[in-house]
């Protein structure tokens, strides 16, 4: 008996086509990635104008097969019109797409009824959804922004490369949020619990060329959380606080004019677009010299900004896969929620500074093409990448309920101001008592003798299975570690290391005595 056949998702025809584009992939090679025959991954390669013509007109992306509806000319007619409507600015729902759809059909002498049912497949078939948006991201003014793009973004970027050309944005996030069951399409091995709402801001920046990220700026609500180092600046990230963990005019000043003062001793000058926000004072411009600020237009911030068109995405992705990951690995019994409950703030900086390192460049590249950030001609048929493209999806979830996953806090807020009296009664309480309930510092928690005792228990198990590399970067962690722990005894903080005993039988570093190490 034949195998089935598998159909691939649009999505999925969309990512095959753009790994038949890499220099080393072949079409056998694609079709075993993908599991389905040579014959189909050909096929689906020589239909490449239809799927991306399907991709642009935002066809749902889930779909495997197009299938007509039963209103045919009437559901070409009403998508046109909804295009039209949409660039006019109007603001559309059901009642009004049904009413319009009974119209045409009666114009065109059709026999047709509008019906709920019908309209749910409707908006299924071409991936529109309706929702409210938060804050400054209101409905989009489309003809607004198609003339700003074309007349006044290219003589914004004139006077600058690529690499000049920055956008910025901040985002909210629920850093201990766990998928629910209504999230999986499979139950995983530890599920369920309390719904985490512990929240932190994050700002995002990079440039045009995707060859420089900026560090992420995260925002939480205690000034020194218990979790984090007493020296904040040991973190991989820049951590600021606000009564909301909100990023605040206060913050993004400090911000902006401490990496100003790095471009001037670099002699650099740079454009950065920034969307309207009480966070982004126009005031800030006098007091930078070397950084030129460019805000969108108000009405249409939401799909001219880079970050926004899949940068963001693309990083909470990765956090919530390593999220994910993190609470399957877990040896311990227990939900998935009562694991991720114990990822400190610390824990959440660490995972998002590694999520921010694997946003690759073309990500950033296409973001800002997409957003029509474009400096130089390129191919038409040159294809934007997916946000979640390149994320390792949880194995217990679909496609559809990673996504949902990715974006359930995409209606966080993360900018504002609080007012004075909030402010200084939060700030009290947190002076009072700190954001994390877990562990103190971690420097009293955590001896370097039991640091370094884990690293080598780590290191003889990597030996007794034969992971080489993996030990080999261990050994370089430890010796790291090792000067560290020096540099602390020099500053007369030497730590405790008289249980730990180096299994791999390095020397006593100088400045420390023997019974130290």
């Amino acid at each position: 008996m034949a195998p089935k056949r598998k159909e691939l998702s649009l999505a999925d025809r969309v990512k095959l086509l753009q790994a038949l584009e890499l220099p080393s992939a072949s079409l056998s090679s694609v079709a075993k990635l993908f599991g389905i025959s040579k014959s189909q991954a050909g096929r689906i390669g020589r239909s490449r104008e239809q799927i991306l013509a399907d991709w642009r007109t935002n066809a749902n992306p889930l779909r495997k097969r197009k299938r007509e509806g039963k209103g045919g000319e009437v559901e070409d007619a009403l998508f046109l019109w909804f295009q039209q409507a949409l660039a006019r600015g109007e603001r559309l729902s059901g009642p009004i797409l049904k009413a319009k759809a009974q119209e045409l059909a009666l114009n065109s002498g059709r026999d047709f009824e509008a019906t709920d049912g019908w309209l749910c497949r409707w908006k299924t078939r071409h991936n529109i959804v309706f929702k409210r948006h938060h804050g400054e991201k209101q409905d989009a003014d489309v003809g607004r922004t198609q003339s700003w793009v074309s007349e006044a973004l290219p003589s914004l970027l004139a006077s600058y490369s690529t690499e000049n050309i920055f956008n910025a944005d901040e985002t909210g996030l629920l850093y201990r949020a766990t998928p629910d069951r209504a999230h999986m399409s499979q139950d995983p091995p530890h599920v369920g619990g309390k719904k985490a709402t512990d929240r932190i801001s994050v700002l995002c920046c990079a440039n045009h060329a995707g060859t420089e990220k900026r560090r992420l700026l995260v925002v939480g609500k205690s000034q020194q959380p218990r979790c984090l180092p007493r020296d904040l600046r040991a973190l991989p990230v820049t951590y600021a606080h606000s009564a909301n963990a909100w990023v605040t005019a206060d913050i993004f000043q400090e911000w902006a004019q401490q990496w100003d003062q790095e471009l001037q001793r670099d002699c650099r000058r740079i454009l950065l677009f920034l969307g309207h926000s009480s966070a982004h004072p126009p005031e800030l411009q006098a007091k930078l010299r070397n950084i030129k600020l460019a805000f969108f237009p108000s009405s249409a911030t939401s799909i001219v900004q880079p970050m926004d068109m899949g940068v963001i995405r693309n990083l909470k992705g990765h956090y919530r896969a390593l999220l994910a990951a993190k609470a399957l690995r877990s040896p311990e019994p227990g939900r998935a929620a009562e694991i991720a409950g114990r990822v400190t703030l610390l824990d959440a900086v660490y995972m998002l500074h590694r999520a921010w390192s694997l946003v690759r460049p073309a990500t950033v590249q296409s973001c800002f093409r997409k957003a029509g950030f474009c400096l130089a001609p390129f191919e038409q048929e040159e294809m934007d990448l997916l946000p979640l493209a390149d994320v390792p999806r949880p194995p217990f979830m679909s496609e559809q309920d990673f996504r949902a996953f990715v974006g359930m806090d995409a209606e966080e807020p993360a900018v504002g101001e609080e007012c004075e009296l909030v402010r200084r009664s939060q700030c009290t309480e947190a002076a009072e008592c700190s954001e994390e309930d877990g562990d103190p510092d971690p420097g009293s928690c955590v001896t370097a003798a039991e640091a370094l005792a884990g690293l080598s228990a780590a290191m003889k198990w990597c030996q007794l299975h034969g992971l080489v590399y993996h030990w080999a970067r261990l050994l370089e962690t430890e010796s790291a570690m090792q000067m560290a722990i020096v540099a602390e005894a020099r500053q007369g903080r030497a730590p405790d290391c008289s249980r730990y005993v180096s299994g791999g039988g390095l020397p006593v570093p100088p400045g420390l005595c023997s019974a130290q190490l």
